[in-house]
């Protein structure tokens, strides 16, 4: 019987605060009728996000310890009451009692970690990495700030020029509600200063509300006029963000484009490459002080040291130690080895023999 009602309900906390109150009725009967633990849950977290923590706590409190939810939803509560010291006395016991052994233990532990630290960053503490998002901005009649953390736990915050001081926290909207939280603190504080509002969230009362019946009578008996209103208002919110969204990517494309002009006036602004220069023809050597300088020997060397220094030299320029190398390096193996027997003629023979010629 109450898997109809579970399903009806969805997951809960539901985004529009009609429909959390029709899965109040939903999951009510679900945990009432059966017992249903799941159902008894759920049914907690949509009163969390409805403000009535006294109520989701008198739930939890006949949730099996080990369920991760059930402490996750039991701090929340906690910390709606507006009691900071019992808030850090149940985030204490949920951070001993959840391990993170299964896939909700590690999401619980991850969000109690974070919700430690922007906790503790929140009372003056030193920067830790936590990031927040800042949802609403109230002037009256008190001056009041609605962030949420990274945890997803939101945070009702009295706002001085320097810090924001945590008053209690504020109606959860879900595990979702983290992921927008981008900001350190200290520029969540700059944007309080500037009198920014986020999206304009309502901000609650510095006191959580109690259960009552009309809210969610109205929620049941919802004429189909409102309901559709309430539908074109969700549409609204759809279309606002896909603009939003088709802004940023107009904005994201300039940048782009402005990057990529850029680059290509630094391209252009860099110096032409300079051609390499054209190898340098070796001469062929035509008296005999230019035949010793080719031959790296001192004029008027004998011809023994003649003879050695041109095998060297022939060993290492030959145009056979060269094949298949690139054709200036060929040509130019070829022009020394041309200019090597020049010299050689030219110091063993006083120049009876005739010169090679020059390679044109």
């Amino acid at each position: 019987m109450t898997d109809p009602f579970l399903t009806l309900a969805g997951p809960a906390p539901a985004r529009a605060e009609a429909d959390r109150w029709r899965q109040v009725a939903l999951l009510s009967v679900a945990a009432a009728v059966e017992g249903d633990e799941r159902a008894r849950v759920e049914l907690a977290a949509a009163l969390v996000a409805l403000d009535c923590p006294a109520e989701a706590e008198a739930l939890l409190a006949r949730a099996r310890d080990d369920d991760p939810w059930a402490r996750w939803w039991g701090v929340l509560a906690a910390g709606q009451l507006g009691d900071l010291d019992r808030l850090d006395a149940a985030l204490h016991d949920a951070r001993a009692a959840v391990a993170p052994t299964s896939p909700d233990g590690r999401e619980v532990a991850r969000r109690l970690a974070d919700l430690d630290g922007e906790l503790a960053e929140l009372s003056g503490a030193e920067p830790n990495g936590a990031r927040f998002a800042l949802l609403g901005h109230r002037a009256r009649p008190e001056r009041r700030v609605l962030a949420v953390g990274r945890s997803s736990a939101a945070f009702l915050l009295d706002p001085s020029w320097e810090r924001l001081r945590v008053v209690r926290l504020a109606p959860s909207d879900g595990p979702s509600a983290g992921n927008a939280a981008h900001q350190p603190l200290g520029t969540l504080i700059e944007a309080v200063r500037r009198g920014e509002s986020g999206p304009g969230r309502p901000v609650p009362a510095d006191v959580a509300r109690t259960l009552e019946p009309s809210p969610m009578l109205e929620a049941l008996r919802e004429e189909p006029g409102r309901r559709d209103e309430r539908l074109l208002r969700l549409a609204a919110e759809v279309r606002e963000e896909r603009e939003r969204l088709a802004d940023e990517r107009i904005s994201l494309e300039r940048e782009r484009a402005a990057l990529s002009g850029e680059r290509a006036r630094l391209r252009r602004a860099r110096p032409a490459t300079r051609p390499a220069p054209a190898p340098v023809a070796v001469a062929i050597p035509t008296t005999p002080k230019e035949a010793a300088e080719v031959l790296g020997v001192e004029r008027g060397a004998p011809p023994d040291e003649v003879e050695r220094s041109w095998r060297e030299l022939i060993a290492r320029c030959h145009p056979d130690r060269v094949e298949g190398l690139h054709p200036e390096i060929r040509r130019r193996a070829a022009d020394l080895t041309l200019a090597a027997n020049a010299a050689r003629d030219l110091l063993t023979t006083n120049g009876a023999r005739p010169r090679a010629r020059r390679r044109a």
